[in-house]
């Protein structure tokens, strides 16, 4: 029994994915830095000193390239160490704020980048003649002064500040894409990466002579020394940048390793997914929820055919991969209605004019449970589909219902939905290889330590501290969100819908690639297999997709501002989409497409009754 346990921990999604993660981040260090940073120094010795003799300069690459290669490297591991899917849950800019910059992560990576800052302006400042050695910055000097104020202050705080503030460690991911080749993600980020530079290097110069009067006898430098100081931290930035942007390229792969599923490498890859799917490591949750997708929606069906055929001690997966993809939508069907309701009730004491319908509670329903309550004004309804006719005006928002197979067009109307879902880890890694027996539940690349655990501790505990002082509603009571969380009214004004999607559903991309496989599924099941376990269970996954269109369609139309402004929630919300709102229109499409693929099968399979109501709507739709 003992090895059997240790051969399935080893073969587990989050076994292997952890193991392609190194390999990765290897790939990276070894392969890509060694190789960029040996080129910038050739190109800043060249600069620097074009008379020299072969042999002079190539002595003098040495310490540049090691500079470079060290600030890189520094800036990665730290990267490693706080890498996360997910979303953090901050609801205003003000709690964000205080949230990011009052931590313990700020302070390490001040320390990070200011460091680097050094190494690589030690590197580079040569060529403009803006070096701790160079002639302009000899002890004493007044320039002196003003370079390593640049170097080891400004440059660091202001490039920590938009890292932390923007919450740049959270690695991104688009749904419709769950594979991306390293050198593309780099190219397509080129151009961002130094208009960027350019601005933060801008941004610096014109507020670096306050800085300067602050801690230096002048203020002004000349306009000859402050134009190499801006050219140096653009440079500077510039390299921060590319060490970035290649880190998130190579961590954000996605599902394939050498062109096959991550599952594909285990002797069993359909029990290997769904360890995965049911993975309590967001990163591995969300990688394998990206496979799954890959295998939905793939032309080809042999990635398939082992999911409708596969069977593991004489039970089929399917059921257990629906239920894995169901439990995924009814979690955020439950934290946004229940967010919802606290809502309504913390407006019944703000505004008189406007009363939001509270949804009902979610704990003791089942998982295939009725949502009989109907929204009044300013949310879309739950299942407002209890009348015989299904009027224009009804809860749900007005879409361009279109005969067309957004399946088999990969999603290009949704291109909008960049759904970064990212996951927040406290676990301190190592790029240290590990090949001894996995736990299915260990860290991506090393376990915490204790020093590690206990810094995280305090850290933490005085985050929560601060933030339940100032903004007490963003903590939930008894570790349930929702549960007995009141808004208070500073919150209830100052909220911002989009932050606030995110915190209910801090992994979104895990709702929208359960959506897309539950629907590629269906659609490619009637052809592959249509007498399987995956076309029988049409109905339930039509009835979960139903209430989340009721759900989240309610929290797509709600509208914070015009209800804080004139206690209405008739008026449509800015053009931009958060991410429940994508969710949203991802649900409804996903359901049309099903229902227009399965059209009158539909009649001998015994559905729900609000399914049936909301089926005839479309297909009316659809024919008009």
């Amino acid at each position: 029994m003992e090895s059997h346990s240790v051969v399935n921990a080893r073969f587990s999604y989050h076994a292997i994915f952890s193991d392609i993660c190194k390999t990765r981040f290897n790939h990276l260090v070894r392969r890509l830095f060694l190789t960029t940073t040996v080129l910038q120094a050739v190109a800043v010795q060249l600069l620097t000193n074009a008379f020299a003799s072969p042999l002079e300069s190539a002595l003098l690459v040495v310490p540049k390239m090691l500079a470079l290669y060290v600030a890189a490297l520094l800036i990665i591991i730290t990267r490693k160490n706080y890498l996360h899917v997910r979303s953090l849950g901050y609801s205003t800019v003000s709690t964000q704020a205080l949230g990011q910059i009052f931590l313990f992560r700020f302070t390490v990576y001040q320390l990070i980048f200011s460091v680097s800052s050094f190494a690589t302006a030690l590197a580079i400042g040569d060529c403009l003649g803006l070096s701790s050695g160079s002639p302009v910055a000899y002890n004493g000097s007044l320039y002196g002064q003003f370079y390593r104020l640049y170097v080891w202050l400004l440059i660091p705080t202001i490039y920590n500040l938009q890292h932390n503030l923007f919450d740049l460690d959270k690695l991104s991911f688009n749904f419709v894409r769950q594979f991306q080749p390293p050198q593309t993600y780099i190219a397509s980020n080129l151009t961002k990466m130094v208009f960027k530079s350019l601005f933060l290097s801008g941004l610096l110069t014109v507020l670096s002579p306050f800085a300067f009067a602050l801690l230096a006898p002048v203020w002004y430098t000349g306009i000859l020394s402050a134009l190499k100081l801006a050219v140096l931290s653009f440079l500077v930035i510039l390299h921060f940048e590319f060490v970035n942007i290649s880190f998130d390229a190579h961590l954000s792969i996605g599902c394939l390793h050498k062109g096959k599923p991550i599952s594909s490498l285990s002797s069993t890859p359909i029990e290997t997914l769904v360890s995965g799917l049911a993975s309590k490591k967001p990163f591995t949750k969300l990688t394998a929820f990206q496979e799954l997708s890959y295998r939905a929606t793939l032309l080809d069906p042999s990635l398939r055919l082992p999911i409708y055929e596969n069977s593991h001690r004489g039970t089929n997966m399917w059921p257990v991969i629906m239920k894995e993809c169901l439990a995924v939508i009814q979690e955020t069907n439950e934290t946004v209605g229940k967010y919802l309701t606290t809502v309504e009730r913390t407006l019944q004491g703000t505004s008189k004019h406007e009363r939001l319908n509270p949804t009902p509670e979610f704990s003791n329903e089942p998982l295939f449970g009725n949502s009989p309550s109907l929204s009044k004004r300013g949310f879309r309804d739950d299942h407002n589909l209890n009348s015989d006719v299904v009027p224009n005006g009804m809860g749900y928002r007005t879409m361009p219902l279109r005969d067309e197979n957004i399946f088999l067009n990969k999603y290009d109307r949704l291109k909008r939905n960049d759904i970064n879902s990212a996951i927040y880890r406290d676990e301190f890694l190592s790029p240290r290889y590990i090949d001894s027996q996995h736990s299915v539940n260990d860290t991506i690349f090393t376990h915490n330590t204790k020093i590690s655990k206990l810094i995280s501790l305090i850290s933490n505990r005085l985050q929560r501290v601060m933030t339940n002082f100032f903004f007490p509603s963003t903590l939930p009571i008894d570790g349930i969100m929702g549960n007995k969380m009141q808004l208070s009214v500073f919150e209830a004004w100052c909220l911002s819908k989009s932050r606030q999607a995110e915190k209910l559903v801090p992994l979104s991309i895990c709702h929208a690639e359960s959506v897309v496989s539950l629907m590629g599924f269906l659609i490619n099941g009637l052809e592959e297999s249509p007498r399987g376990h995956v076309v029988a269970s049409v109905g339930d996954v039509l009835k979960q997709l139903v209430r989340s269109v009721g759900i989240l369609g309610r929290f797509s139309d709600w509208n914070p501002d015009v209800q804080r402004k004139s206690g209405t929630t008739n008026k449509e919300d800015d053009n931009s989409l958060d991410v429940i709102s994508i969710l949203y229109e991802l649900s409804i499409n996903a359901f049309l497409e099903i229902v227009l693929k399965y059209g009158v099968l539909l009649n001998d399979v015994h559905l729900d009754d609000d399914v049936v109501k909301l089926s005839k709507w479309v297909l009316d739709m659809c024919d008009a």
